[in-house]
């Protein structure tokens, strides 16, 4: 059980026990797992990398019209962000909020997985004592009137309304619920080869779990925790349907209520100032952001070139090194494409270098079509090594209108000796090389130290 304190890590309350799948799986095979283990989600590893696949992405493949028996690898699988098990758990409800992800995952200090976060995890962590008990659960009802159906439509008509984990199809006589069909729902039809061309009786679960309108929110928290289920169904005295309200709508209000009330106990004064301190800078957070890709920008590499170069003087920590990669002839692709393909050209491939990095690892847009990626820990033949999977993973890939692009690539490891205006300037004459060279390479600066095989051709 739970230790309920003011802020609790997110190890502590995280799942520890992980659905582990691989790529050769079945999204078939895959249902069947999680409907056995009553879970919303399994985790595959790739490489140093890790990735989910949820209740949301079945019905993002369902509704695009994939079929049962494709493997997870013909899927675009989600990579998880990853927060260290040190972490607060108000830290990631911030970023669960901000990014508007159902999954975080919790890594040691060896950045290995060890455990998932979502909104359930943190509602369990929510102490009921420290919530206003007079607060109902009506004054959260949505002014938008829930979309209901009857029993006799037929159930394939209307999973288009099945988009999010948290959704839900609901069946009423009279105004009044008596069934209910869940995206969790769905998993099971899909385990068990079922079909969806049946009435919504034939599938609905019966009689519904609902809350009154009068009920505070510490019981409509409590019933979530009890009968495991994700949203509430509000009724009025009559039992007829009044809203829903989402479990992450009431993780939100809680810990509302959760930081308003906490200014009252000193021991924690000093956290909750600094993350309300960091809300109100927020404004600095988007100045660290690229607004087109959503990659970090130089200011922010400015800051963790900073960092890192601290860290290693102050512990003598093993080296870091930086790529520096610029889009071969972008400008001629902006002349025959028009700026528009251009800036969509540029946003996938910043998805393209997220897909590959590590969660400790900075993704940056330099300018312009200009890239650099920090690689803490890396020395610079593995740096190397990254940047030629890289380089060929975008000249693989078939862009936007079937545009097919190359990169060059400089890439050079920091040496304590040198001020950092010197290191960029050596890993910006890296990639000069490297588009004189005939572009489309990956060219290592070698007066850090001597590196075998440095300029790598096409």
């Amino acid at each position: 059980m739970t230790e309920f304190t003011i802020f609790p890590t997110v190890g502590s309350i995280a799942q520890k026990q992980l659905l582990r799948a691989t790529l050769n799986m079945t999204i078939r095979s895959v249902s069947q797992l999680i409907d056995h283990n009553n879970v919303s989600s399994v985790v595959l590893e790739i490489g140093e990398e890790y990735f989910v696949f949820s209740v949301e992405d079945l019905l993002k493949h369902l509704h695009g019209g994939g079929s049962s028996e494709a493997t997870l690898a013909e899927l675009a699988l989600r990579k998880i962000t990853c927060v260290f098990e040190n972490e607060r758990v108000l830290t990631a409800f911030e970023i669960l909020e901000t990014s508007g992800d159902r999954y975080l995952g919790v890594v040691d200090a060896k950045e290995s997985l060890v455990g998932i976060l979502t909104d359930t995890d943190i509602l369990s962590a929510v102490d009921p004592t420290v919530l206003v008990q007079k607060k109902t659960i009506g004054d959260l009802v949505t002014r938008v009137e829930p979309v209901t159906f009857t029993a006799d439509w037929i159930l394939e008509d209307v999973l288009s309304h099945l988009q999010k984990m948290e959704d839900s199809i609901i069946v009423v006589e009279s105004k009044i619920p008596v069934g209910i069909i869940t995206t969790k729902d769905i998993f099971k039809l899909i385990s068990s080869a079922d079909t969806t061309d049946r009435p919504l009786r034939d599938y609905m679960n019966s009689p519904v779990i609902t809350t009154k309108v009068s009920s505070t929110i510490q019981d409509a928290l409590a019933q979530l925790k009890t009968f495991h289920i994700k949203r509430s169904i509000v009724v009025n005295e009559e039992n007829q349907l009044v809203g829903v309200v989402t479990q992450s709508e009431l993780v939100g209000f809680a810990y509302g209520t959760w930081i308003d009330l906490i200014k009252h106990h000193a021991g924690e004064l000093k956290e909750l100032v600094a993350i309300l301190d960091a809300k109100a800078k927020g404004f600095e957070k988007s100045s660290l952001t690229d607004p087109l890709t959503g990659l970090g920008n130089r200011r922010m590499l400015d800051k963790r070139l900073i960092d890192e170069i601290g860290r290693m003087r102050r512990y003598d920590a093993p080296p870091f090194s930086l790529l520096l990669l610029d889009i071969d002839f972008f400008k001629l692709i902006n002349d025959e494409h028009g700026h528009l393909i251009g800036d969509e050209i540029l946003k996938a491939i910043s998805l393209k270098i997220m897909s590959l990095v590590r969660c400790s690892d900075d993704a940056i847009r330099w300018g312009g079509e200009e890239f650099a990626i920090l690689l803490p820990h890396t020395p610079v033949e593995d740096a190397l090594e990254f940047a030629n999977r890289l380089r060929t993973s975008i000249e693989d890939f078939s862009f936007i209108e079937r545009i097919k692009i190359t990169i060059s690539i400089g890439v050079g490891q920091f040496s304590i000796s040198e001020h950092e205006s010197e290191f960029l300037d050596r890993v910006d004459k890296a990639l000069y090389l490297a588009k004189h060279q005939g572009r489309n390479r990956v060219v290592a600066d070698t007066s850090a130290g001597p590196v075998q095989n440095s300029v790598m051709p096409i």
